[in-house]
């Protein structure tokens, strides 16, 4: 199965993006081809088809980081091999790079389906890289099949059956383990008549336990079986690091206290963890030092913490007699003043306290050393001479032990040169074959020279490509805020002009409910239009002069509500008009007859 994400989506996102996908057979031909798919359908497809081989140009495109990337392939099958094609022998490639290596010339960048099709056909022939993603361990849980809630005596016996079945379970895998000679580790959570539950971590593959270990899933009893995934995803690399001696202390349990503490008695790990197992604990401390003491609390001493020792080849410190907690609450009472610490975790405690105690019996040794390398101003490896102070041996011992060792490596280097010196003087002298040495020399300096740049060029692609994975991801989330936050100020927008109108109907509700009970108390009257007002689309005229509608309680389109006292006075005025008519009637009609007096008396005149 080849993937390729398509343009526009992003794992920041994993569950809305799309993807494009193409299933080959053996012989390469397409069995299904599929674009703009989420990764929820890749997964069923995965099952479905039976795929081996997933193959991407970029892993980092099933997830934005290593655990989302390791939860998603934890999803597929089992035997199912993440490939990432653009990854050969310690280099970051282009695909169409990867595909003309491989006789394919491909022209322009080609699309997520062609992608996608490339991936799955080159990780067919072999190219690119597996990334392993399964420890080389297995989990096997054994529980309970349902919840044992509260009751009465049959509940309690019920209970004792469940537990007893899962300690009989428990006794047959540890059987089966040792007689296959497969090496493990286990926590139990043990009650008063039986087991409540138990967990194997087997340090072998899954495939291991085939037809040794089969899965339950009962009534009464289950037991699962889980490939452990790891927590990180790692590309080859060459580098080594430089590791320091530390003096570790571990209280073992379902919650694991780890402390380590350097040769000088400063802190380097306090943590605790639940479900950490043997090899977890060993790659945690492997990353901090090189664990030269491992230290227990008590006597006798745990077996987990016994096998731990003895796979780093580290020296294994037993108390005389277990630490009481008296002893204990002194020893970091003191440590924690010094070094300003706060120690409130139980499975720290005790782990550090364990450290301390076998640092206290050691810390003058190494502190006499630490004073006389420096005194002598020796170049000598000073780790190796307190992992031998550590083994029982005394300061002066240790140091011309190493002094030794340092000689005898300078005589071995001199005894290398005299033997080149005397195969070179039996060679003829001649000028050719000095320049010939000469030149050797040179092109294995080169080499050298090429080899420390192309693991630095490694280095520096691999932060790049980190770099530019982070940076992808910082943008989409940039992109993805700036979206967010203008879609919230539009919303903001939306909802104050909404409250604006509530607010307009709110207050028109309230005026009405007001009009409605003055209707009913008869302070108002509902008018249409008459012979004095006329009302017409939310317009008033009174008299034939049109008003101002505020002064009525409410003007709809074709009537108002107003207080009777204006109606009274709008009639009032209407008669006043009337007498006010009638008497500029009267006038005219006196003046007429006035003139016609005059005309009759007096003959034409003009007036």
């Amino acid at each position: 199965m080849g993937i390729d994400i398509n343009p526009g989506s992003s794992p920041a996102n994993l569950l809305d993006a799309k993807y494009s996908v193409v299933i080959l057979d053996e012989n390469g031909n397409i069995v299904q081809k599929y674009d703009e798919i989420g990764i929820s359908k890749i997964i069923r497809l995965a099952w479905e088809y039976e795929v081996s081989i997933v193959a991407t140009d970029n892993i980092y495109e099933l997830g934005e980081n290593d655990r989302q990337v390791i939860k998603i392939i934890s999803l597929f099958p089992d035997n199912v091999e993440l490939v990432q094609v653009t990854y050969n022998d310690g280099r970051f490639m282009d695909i169409r790079e990867v595909a003309k290596n491989m006789g394919i010339e491909i022209q322009g960048k080609p699309n997520p389906s062609k992608t996608a099709y490339l991936a799955a056909y080159l990780a067919l022939k072999g190219a690119g890289t597996k990334i392993k993603l399964t420890e080389n361990k297995t989990k096997i849980i054994i529980s309970r099949g349902r919840h044992l809630g509260p009751g009465g005596m049959s509940s309690n016996r019920y209970k004792r059956h469940i537990r007893g079945l899962i300690l009989r379970v428990f006794k047959e895998v540890k059987e089966t383990l040792d007689r296959n000679n497969i090496d493990y580790d286990v926590i139990l959570r043990r009650s008063k008549s039986g087991l409540e539950n138990a967990t194997f971590i087997v340090y072998a593959p899954r495939e291991r336990l085939y037809g040794l270990v089969k899965k339950m899933s009962g009534h009464d009893v289950n037991l699962e079986i889980r490939p452990v995934y790891k927590t990180k995803i790692d590309f080859e690399t060459n580098k080594k690091i430089e590791k320091k001696p530390i003096i570790v202390g571990i209280d073992p349990g379902i919650f694991v206290g780890i402390s380590a503490i350097d040769i000088h008695g400063n802190p380097v790990i306090l943590e605790s963890k639940k479900g950490i197992d043997r090899e977890e604990i060993i790659n945690k401390l492997s990353e901090k030092g090189s664990a030269i003491i491992i230290a227990s609390d008590v006597n006798p001493v745990p077996d987990a913490v016994k096998k731990i020792a003895g796979i780093l080849k580290a020296k294994l410190y037993v108390p005389d007699k277990s630490l009481s907690v008296d002893e204990k609450q002194k020893l970091l009472q003191e440590y924690s003043e010094k070094h300003n610490l706060n120690i409130t975790d139980p499975h720290i405690r005790d782990s550090l306290a364990a450290a301390l105690k076998a640092y206290k019996e050691l810390e003058n040794k190494l502190s006499q050393a630490f004073s006389t390398i420096r005194k002598l101003d020796l170049d000598i490896d000073e780790y190796a001479i307190y992992k031998c102070i550590i083994e029982g041996k005394t300061v002066a011992e240790c140091i011309e032990k190493q002094i030794e060792n340092e000689i005898a490596e300078e005589e071995n280097k001199e005894i290398i040169k005299v033997e080149k010196t005397e195969v070179k003087e039996k060679q003829p002298e001649n000028k050719t074959f000095t320049e010939n040495s000469e030149l050797k020399h040179e092109i294995f300096r080169l080499r050298r020279t090429i080899t420390r740049l192309l693991n630095e060029k490694y280095e520096l692609e691999k932060k790049l490509y980190e770099i530019r994975t982070q940076f992808n991801a910082e943008v989409e989330r940039d992109r993805r805020l700036y979206r967010l936050k203008t879609e919230l100020e539009e919303r903001n927008k939306s909802i104050l002009k909404l409250q604006e109108i509530i607010k307009d109907y709110s207050d028109k509700i309230n005026k009405l409910e007001g009009i409605i009970d003055e209707l009913v108390e008869g302070k108002v009257n509902i008018i249409k239009s008459n012979s004095l007002i006329e009302i017409s689309d939310y317009k008033v005229r009174i008299l034939g002069e049109e008003v101002n509608p505020s002064i009525f309680n409410y003007v709809g389109k074709d009537f108002i509500i107003c207080k009777s006292n204006i109606l009274d006075d709008i009639r009032k005025l209407s008669k006043e008009k009337e007498i006010q008519k009638e008497m500029d009637i009267n006038d005219i009609k006196n003046i007429i007859e006035e003139y016609r007096r005059q005309k009759s008396k007096h003959g034409n005149f003009a007036i």
